[in-house]
């Protein structure tokens, strides 16, 4: 087995595979528009986070749905989570409402 060294195996975790964004690719896309090292952006955004967790992620999402680059992916995204939701809400409605029914005509036998 290779061990590497600690921060080479960080940075080769925070570029993520090639051509494949993390999550939206907002790290990716800045690390481009500003010649930067994927690895660094990455990095720079996972500590701000920590911080400031709340003001980091609605920045990362805004910069998502209004970066060119990953404007459709990040839409696309949301979209997917609007439906599984709706999908949960219903089946979380179908089944308390079977579970209410089924008590109601418990209680009356």
């Amino acid at each position: 087995m290779q061990d590497k060294p600690f921060f080479a195996s960080v940075k080769e975790n925070l570029n993520g595979r090639p051509g494949q964004p993390m999550v939206l690719g907002v790290c990716k896309t800045l690390a481009a528009r500003f010649q930067l090292e994927v690895w660094f952006v990455r990095l720079a955004a996972i500590a701000l986070g920590v911080f400031f967790t709340f003001a980091t992620l609605v920045v990362y999402i805004l910069l998502g749905l209004f970066l060119d680059e990953t404007a459709a992916r990040s839409k696309s995204l949301f979209e997917g989570l609007g439906i599984w939701f709706r999908e949960f809400t219903d089946k979380v409605a179908n089944w308390c409402h079977c579970s209410a029914s089924g008590t109601s005509r418990h209680r009356n036998h």
